[in-house]
């Protein structure tokens, strides 16, 4: 139950992330939303990780492709700064969750870089057209 409630808040902090990241681009370029959005979130967890955590900070161990995430990291932000601007923070996310679903099933399927193997099933096809058809209907109403 915990881990949905943290999820919940999860998605409600997303929202918020997104508007503020298009409230952003109104004073500073896209590249430098990106940037301080990284450079904020960098300070914090380097004292939080130590301080709270008690763990050292370590880069060992870890498979080099892991540290990919970065670069999409700058790329969501980017996207969101940008978009948000132009389509709305609700295309954003909208669109965003569908990109996720269709990547997360490839991944559960294949049981792609760790996660656990889930094999997808035609009967979970009119789900996604319905989430299609609910994006499409909250982008245009």
């Amino acid at each position: 139950m915990m881990g949905i409630i943290y999820l919940f808040f999860s998605g409600l902090f997303n929202s918020i992330m997104v508007s503020f990241n298009g409230q952003l681009g109104n004073y500073h370029s896209l590249f430098a939303v990106t940037f301080w959005v990284h450079a904020i979130a960098a300070v914090i967890l380097f004292i939080y990780i130590p301080l709270v955590q008690k763990k050292k900070i370590t880069f060992k161990g870890v498979p080099p492709y892991v540290y990919t995430v970065g670069i999409l990291g700058v790329t969501i932000v980017a996207a969101s700064s940008l978009f948000t601007k132009v389509i709305g923070a609700t295309a954003v996310l909208s669109l965003s969750v569908i990109g996720q679903m269709v990547v997360s099933a490839v991944f559960d399927h294949y049981g792609l870089f760790g996660v656990k193997k889930i094999p997808f099933k035609k009967e979970q096809i009119p789900a996604y057209v319905l989430v299609l058809i609910g994006i499409m209907l909250v982008i245009n109403g």
